[in-house]
């Protein structure tokens, strides 16, 4: 059986059962291998960017003997077939919402986006509501000391009014209260203070700039409070 890090496992717990399943940057194949030898699902594409990442693919899924479940296929993003679940993990959220623009109708069509951020989560949120999808669920892996945030979102076509501060959190993780989440905003509190207490306010860029730290600082605190109190 393949061993998957928290991460990925967790990526892999989140696909639906007997999903249709695109795997975009599938890197080894660890993830559409898994899905294989635990019958979650039998149809799925495996694409990489990279030649090299996809070799690697090819290997382990003919090693695991799964060529008739999995695809794997050389391209850059989400092939046109509509998938029920999308899988877009490892890389930037503005790479992320990149791809799923560029294959919008595809992204539509899906019941399920599993997006893993490595950066910029706020900005992923943010064009994700901009492009109509709604955010069902959100949640957070801390490994090999570093916070993982998956979103898992659908397209609703509605477009909510929201403040910019607002794309830096997760509804779903606060309202769950998730002590994984509380540890990564007490983190991000103390970045802030630091940021803060260094930063210089000698023209109106810094001005503003502090501004914008203080109220997402608040902000930081607030959903702290809400985490905390039972």
């Amino acid at each position: 059986m393949i061993k998957l890090s928290n991460r990925l496992k967790k990526i892999a717990e989140l696909v639906d059962f007997g999903a249709t399943v695109i795997d975009v940057g599938t890197d080894h194949g660890y993830v559409p291998n898994f899905l294989c030898e635990k019958n979650i699902s039998r149809d799925i594409i495996a694409t990489d960017i990279s030649k090299n990442s996809l070799e690697k693919s090819i290997e382990l899924t003919r090693e695991r003997d799964n060529e008739k479940y999995i695809r794997n296929i050389l391209a850059n993003g989400i092939v046109r077939e509509n998938r029920d679940n999308i899988i877009i993990a490892g890389l930037g959220g503005i790479q992320i919402a990149e791809i799923i623009l560029n294959s919008i109708e595809i992204a539509r069509s899906a019941k399920k986006l599993i997006l893993q951020p490595m950066q910029k989560t706020n900005i992923l949120r943010r064009e994700l509501n901009n492009m109509g999808f709604e955010i069902i669920n959100e949640e957070i892996i801390f490994e090999d000391d570093r916070y993982f945030e998956i979103i898992l979102a659908r397209y609703s076509g509605q477009i909510k009014k929201l403040e910019e501060v607002d794309f830096y959190f997760s509804k779903s993780l606060i309202e769950k209260k998730d002590k994984v989440y509380l540890d990564f905003l007490r983190e991000r509190q103390r970045e802030l203070e630091k940021i803060l207490s260094n930063i210089s306010n000698d023209s109106d860029r810094t001005k503003k700039r502090s501004g914008e730290l203080k109220s997402l600082l608040i902000r930081t605190k607030e959903a702290i409070d809400e985490i905390s109190n039972k």
